[in-house]
């Protein structure tokens, strides 16, 4: 498929914005279904929007919750993700869900973050 970052990049820092239909199998035999594609994605959301340095910093999500005010659709989903880090080692990352109809939700990430 190419490069599926709109905005940014996993070598670059910042917020980015990523649309892709590529959710793994997570079991064999099972095609993923939109609901399973979208919560894969989500999970993705602090990788997408890191503001470390991959190489000197861990950041961990210990958690992660989707909140979608419709069923999604098709097989392509988008992920716009924004990371936050306080010094204390917490963070955030929050990002806008969508499928191809628009919008369908939000997924936010807490972080745990510490040096390697």
């Amino acid at each position: 498929m190419g490069n599926p970052f709109h905005r940014g990049s996993v070598p670059r820092t910042g917020p980015g914005n990523v649309l892709d239909a590529d959710a793994p199998a997570l079991i064999a035999g099972y095609e993923p279904r939109p609901l399973d594609r979208v919560l894969v994605a989500a999970d993705s959301g602090n990788g997408i929007s890191n503001v470390l340095d991959f190489s000197r910093t861990v950041f961990i999500n210990p958690d992660l919750t989707v909140h979608l005010h419709r069923h999604p659709v098709g097989e392509w989903v988008c992920v716009d993700a924004r990371t936050s880090v306080d010094a204390p080692g917490i963070g955030l990352a929050d990002a806008q869900l969508h499928d191809e109809k628009g919008p369908i939700g939000r997924s936010a990430q807490s972080l745990f973050i510490a040096p390697r």
